[in-house]
């Protein structure tokens, strides 16, 4: 990380860790990603274009707090087709499910910069938990003078656990689509300074 990434970071017990504050994501330059098998060999790679949220940085980094709001009808994996089919009753059910919201429940941290999160998604209807392992990338003053902080996580969720029970299957009897979804999240959130 150069030193200009991190000029405004806080060194707590020799890690790294963001400015207090209220950070509004900046929907521009975040991307909530998901992966999910295709064919049982590949892979399908999407992301929803529309995201808003708060996140609070606490003085003490584990009392933080993340609320995020995915709007999905604005899924995209680059294939119309696909993309209208996920947005069909037989999975977002966008009509009747417009937003998926992820809500944190508490921070703690683990070795090497890495924080893991805990909190609720609700998604298709249904609120499950969902643990995200997350890195902080740095803060930084933009040129616009806004403090500007980015984060990165990961996290893994099972389709059926929010009622996404539709099944593809090829002639074989194995899954088109994965019953698995790896999450994949770049966010970067900005403040007045």
């Amino acid at each position: 990380m150069s030193e200009s990434a991190t000029d405004h970071s806080r060194l707590l017990n020799h890690a790294l860790v963001p400015p207090v504050g209220i950070y509004e994501i900046d929907p521009a330059h975040t991307f909530v990603c998901f992966r999910t098998q295709h064919l049982v060999v590949g892979h399908v790679r999407g992301y929803f274009e529309t995201v808003s949220g708060t996140i609070t940085i606490a003085e003490d980094p584990l009392a933080s707090m993340v609320g995020v709001d995915v709007e999905t009808a604005s899924i995209t994996t680059r294939v119309p087709i696909r993309d209208d089919d996920l947005r069909s009753e037989h999975y977002l059910d966008v009509a009747k499910y417009p937003t998926m919201t992820y809500r944190s429940t508490g921070v703690s941290a683990m070795p090497a910069g890495v924080w893991i999160v805990t909190g609720d998604l609700t998604f298709h209807g249904v609120t499950r938990p969902l643990e995200l392992t997350a890195s902080f990338g740095g803060a930084v003053t933009d040129p616009y003078g806004n403090l500007r902080l980015s984060f990165s996580a990961t996290g893994y969720l099972t389709r059926s656990d929010f009622g996404l029970t539709f099944e593809l299957l090829k002639e074989d009897g194995h899954l088109l689509v994965g019953k698995d979804v790896a999450v994949e999240l770049d966010v970067e959130a900005i403040r007045p300074l």
